[in-house]
């Protein structure tokens, strides 16, 4: 064999060894891309899971949320910042959504979180306090979503059941 051969045999081989790298490096980009849209799923989950819990903890907030009477100033704080941390989740989820790491449909499922804090007047009347504390391009979404939607009855509906 001579040495031309030899050069062409490890130019052949090095070829290889760069394709297998580069099969490699796509797999692992893949598996990491497919872990963080697991991680961005948990997390969604614990957030959604812990203003479900806020609920359980504090079911005042249902009738606070849709009383007649003007609610207490400790009563409002409560509302106040129970809607940041809802908001806040869905912003987050806005965020993964507009980075790609979760899909159209989950994003639309998740903000149909944003339709229930949202429902009432009061809860619209916090909103429009607290929202200067959320991404500009979030409040535009969210905005657009609650044009001409009507208030909901839930906490009525509840307060009837016997």
């Amino acid at each position: 064999m001579t040495l031309e051969q030899a050069v062409l045999i490890a130019q052949i081989i090095g070829v290889f060894v760069v394709a297998a790298t580069l099969i490699y490096l796509a797999l692992q980009v893949h598996l990491g891309a497919r872990q963080m849209r697991s991680e961005a799923r948990q997390a969604q989950l614990t957030y959604d899971q812990t203003g479900v819990y806020k609920f359980v903890d504090f079911p005042e907030l249902g009738r606070i949320f849709s009383q007649k009477e003007t609610p207490s100033f400790e009563e409002k704080t409560k509302l106040f910042f129970w809607m940041i941390g809802q908001m806040r989740a869905r912003e987050y989820e806005w965020l993964q959504y507009q980075n790609g790491a979760i899909t159209e449909e989950s994003w639309e499922t998740y903000s149909g979180v944003i339709y229930f804090v949202l429902g009432t007047e009061r809860g619209r009347a916090l909103w429009q306090v607290c929202k200067g504390c959320f991404n500009p391009g979030f409040v535009e979404q969210v905005a657009a979503m609650m044009t001409d939607v009507p208030q909901i009855d839930l906490w009525d509906q509840l307060q009837e059941i016997g």
